[in-house]
Formats: structure tokens, C-alpha cells, sequence
């Protein structure tokens, strides 16, 4: 072998040797821990009513006549929520309508009855015991008309509903005695929401 080629031969075996020093160089020693099985949900926002998909109605109604109407309103979600009441309305009586809307509780909730209702104690707009709401029908849709304008669930400041929380409205709606002749023969439709949004 000549001696040029025995010098490269060399030069190549310790090449070699210096990437194996090398790479041996940067080894090091590990160990990993784990923490597995972890698991994600989202949590719910629920609320619903005991109207079973019916409405109340009263009809024919005459001046100083006047009609009450309750409903149980239930929270069954997993995040605490608040609660907005907010109206819309239909038909052309709603102005010459007075509604009185009460906060309390039902020992035997049966829509629409209200035969069990209690009014809350607390008289929170001075309006009577567990009045809420007190003035007419159109004023309260064009007033309380979405879940950001709507009526919280008590005036005196937004309250949390929890899983199960549950509370009763009795409505009340009359024609004054004095009401305008004007208001004879129309009528007028409403729809009242509960809507929840977690804090």
C-alpha cells in the first residue's frame, strides 16, 4: 500500500472515531413521567317552564275585568346562570292592557293555576310583595325586549340560578274600568322568555 493511501486510510478511521466520541459525548440519561387520562367538558345551560307547550288565554274581557295566570320557571343546568324576562307583543289592545308581574313560589305548581302561589315577601319596586313588574303590556315588550334589556330575574340586582333553582310568576293582566271605548273589539297576543346565560 502506498504511502499516500495508508495516510488516508488513517485519516478515515479517526474521522470515524471522533464522530463516535462525539455522538457519545451528547448522550445523556432520561426518564419521563405522564400524567394521562384526562378528560374535557363543557358544561350546560338549561332552563324550561311546567306550560307542557300551552298558553292561557282570556277572552272577552270588559272594562275593570282582570285575570291572573301562573307558570313555574326551572333551571337545570350545570353553570350557574342569570335569569332575564323579556316580552314581545302582537295585536293592538296591548296598550290599553295593565300587567302586574309577581315573583314567588308554588307548593303544587299546576299551569296555569294559582290556586298554591306565594308572593315573595320582599316588595322589590314598591309595587306590593314579590312585584317585579307593574305597568302596561306593550310598555313591558318595548321596555324588557331581549335577554340584554330583559327584566332580571329579581330588580334589586341580578341573581344566580343554580342547578334545580326553580321560581313561579303569577301574571296579571286587566282593563282598567276607565279604558277607552276605543279598545273595544281589539285583541292582543304576548309571549314571555326566561333566558339564562351563565355567569
Amino acid at each position: 500500500m502506498s504511502r499516500t493511501r495508508k495516510i488516508l486510510v488513517s485519516l478515515i478511521v479517526v474521522s470515524l472515531a471522533s464522530i463516535a466520541i462525539a455522538g457519545a459525548t451528547f448522550a445523556k440519561f432520561s426518564r419521563t413521567t405522564s400524567n394521562p387520562g384526562n378528560s374535557f367538558a363543557a358544561g350546560t345551560v338549561n332552563i324550561a317552564d311546567n306550560d307542557a307547550g300551552a298558553a292561557f288565554s282570556i277572552p272577552t274581557m270588559s272594562p275593570g275585568s282582570s285575570a291572573s295566570r301562573c307558570i313555574r320557571v326551572t333551571y337545570t343546568g350545570s353553570l350557574t346562570s342569570n335569569v332575564h324576562l323579556f316580552g314581545a307583543t302582537t295585536g293592538s289592545l296591548a296598550p290599553y292592557l295593565n300587567l302586574v308581574v309577581t315573583r314567588g313560589t308554588e307548593s303544587a305548581p299546576s299551569f296555569p293555576s294559582c290556586s298554591t302561589f306565594t308572593a315573595d315577601a320582599t316588595n322589590y319596586i314598591g309595587s306590593g310583595a314579590g312585584v317585579v313588574y307593574s305597568g302596561t303590556l306593550s310598555n313591558f315588550a318595548s321596555t324588557y325586549s331581549d335577554y340584554a334589556s330583559g327584566l332580571v330575574d329579581v330588580p334589586t340586582g341580578a341573581q344566580n340560578w343554580a342547578t334545580n333553582n326553580s321560581h313561579s310568576y303569577q301574571f296579571t293582566v286587566s282593563l282598567p274600568a276607565g279604558a277607552s271605548s276605543s279598545a273595544q273589539g281589539l285583541t292582543s297576543g304576548a309571549t314571555f322568555y326566561w333566558e339564562a346565560r351563565n355567569t
